[in-house]
């Protein structure tokens, strides 16, 4: 058996892949509860799921390029479990934010997210250069 070089993220990689099925699902579920086979039909509960998982797939990959391209350049293993770790509470944040329509959830989540991509992106450039 192969081993992976970069085996932090690909544990990460697993768990919010887990997330996404879950996010994806509850989408599904409301769109057929509901009978709105396109868009949100107006109805705020599945527009609100619908932006959870549209929000997930715009920022997840590239987080997760960043940690992978992190790990592989030979950073510390507790930096690179800390990036996956906020990661997902970033994530998981957001969800409840729009879920539960806490506005200071959806903007922790963001906001976090948004740090990590700054931060990773940074770090790849400094270890790179």
């Amino acid at each position: 058996m192969q081993t992976i070089p970069i085996p932090i993220t690909a544990i990460f990689v697993g768990i919010l892949a887990l997330m996404l099925v879950g996010i994806s699902i509850r989408v599904t579920v409301l769109r057929a509860r509901k009978k709105i086979s396109f868009s949100d039909g107006g109805d705020k509960q599945l527009g609100a799921a619908i932006r959870v998982q549209g929000n997930f797939i715009e920022y997840v990959p590239m987080a997760l390029a960043l940690m992978g391209l992190i790990e592989w350049l030979g950073t510390k293993h507790w930096i690179v479990y800390l990036f996956g770790i906020v990661l997902l509470a970033a994530r998981l944040t957001h969800a409840w934010g729009l879920y539960a329509d806490v506005f200071q959830g959806r903007v922790a989540g963001t906001s976090v997210s948004w740090l990590l991509l700054a931060v990773g992106g940074l770090a790849v450039i400094g270890l790179v250069a």
